[in-house]
């Protein structure tokens, strides 16, 4: 056990707030899942914004021991923490965001590797880089990545210097929807864009790319969301298994007569007796706050939706219809094993990349 799990057990007996339970092991299958979808091409990992609010360090250190030895973050900061994190022994950090005059010590201590987004910045590591690097051509997504008529400057500019080009990358638009036809574009101006660099890698699929057939696989898959328990899709993917348990305990319970309402603008009004619960989440922590009426929790292993509208720190439930007793101190799951992240995800009018992000400072976070 690491020592993040061990101080995470210790403290759990005392929290009262809210709680992520992250299943390493469940991460991990989740990332055997993708090795076995992508038998030609090798599985690395996103772990930006701190392995998606899960935590960098327990993250990283589970998919290493899984075997995975090649990272994505977007900062240099993000990249040296993680290079501490495993006691420098995974040989390839990617840094999304590239170079700049400020971080080019950074990359050389820490043994990053930049993916450079422009001509500027091949020529900022030409002139005072000394190991390889990757690139990122836009095809399409017209976010971040070089354009693609800078590609063969930019080739000639590291080659000149002689500097190698690990890995050239893209990243769709629209891999969400399979049957996308911008899907198939950017695969073929990604191809034509990868001719300026021979011998180097090709990524081009995330996690939806990744599970979308050999065609966007290449060399390289980065998966994000798919490891931590998100479908990638339009729709929810069975393959991928459950990662974070969020959930709360019941603080106060309370029956109500009808015309009796419930929280701010007594948005909820009972209409027959009425029983509620009270639990310790709020938009404070992270959950959405305009997930009612379409929202629910996991009670006793029955499902209560959310009456009234969500406050700061407390979620009202209406429990009226339990079977078995609910009392104070009891746990209501929010998402998890018995309330899918992509169907919280829909009900909140929110994705499974920003439920997970987005949880606050007060839910803490317990390794299993």
């Amino acid at each position: 056990m690491n020592d993040d799990v061990k101080s995470a057990s210790l403290a759990a007996a005392s929290h009262e707030g809210p709680v992520a339970e992250i299943d390493l092991s469940a991460l991990c299958a989740n990332y055997a899942m993708i090795d076995h979808a992508t038998p030609t091409a090798k599985v690395g990992a996103a772990v930006k914004c701190n392995a998606y609010g899960l935590g960098l360090s327990p993250v990283a250190r589970a998919l290493f021991e899984r075997g995975c030895d090649e990272f994505f973050v977007v900062y240099a900061e993000e990249g040296a923490a993680l290079r501490a994190a495993l006691n420098d022994t995974a040989p390839h950090i990617y840094c999304f965001a590239g170079p700049s005059e400020d971080t080019l010590a950074l990359y050389e201590r820490a043994k990053l590797t930049p993916v450079i987004n422009s001509l500027a910045q091949a020529q900022l590591w030409a002139s005072r880089g000394n190991q390889p690097a990757a690139v990122h051509i836009d095809t399409g997504m017209n976010r971040i990545g070089a354009p693609l008529s800078e590609a063969a400057a930019i080739s000639a500019s590291l080659k000149e210097a002689g500097l190698e080009v690990s890995v050239v990358m893209s990243h769709l638009a629209c891999a969400s929807d399979p049957a996308h036809p911008k899907n198939e574009e950017q695969r073929a101006l990604f191809v034509e864009a990868a001719q300026h660099f021979p011998g180097a890698r090709l990524s081009l699929a995330a996690s939806a790319g990744a599970l979308m057939g050999k065609a966007y696989q290449f060399d390289l898959v980065r998966p994000g969301i798919a490891l931590y328990g998100g479908s990638p899709f339009e729709s929810d993917d069975d393959r991928i298994r459950n990662v974070v348990t969020l959930k709360a305990r019941i603080v106060q319970l309370r029956d109500l007569q009808p015309g009796e309402t419930v929280g701010y603008g007594a948005a909820y009004t009972a209409t027959v007796p009425t029983r509620i619960a009270s639990v310790a989440l709020g938009y404070g922590d992270g959950y959405p706050r305009n997930s009612a009426p379409a929202g629910a929790a996991i009670v006793n292993g029955a499902r209560s939706a959310i009456a009234g509208r969500i406050s700061m720190d407390f979620i009202t439930l209406d429990i009226t219809d339990q079977k078995n007793p609910v009392k104070i101190g009891d746990y209501a799951e929010f998402f998890g094993p018995r309330l899918r992240l992509f169907e919280a995800a829909l009900a909140t009018h929110r994705s499974p990349y920003d439920l997970l992000t987005g949880l606050g400072g007060r839910v803490d976070h317990r390794y299993l």
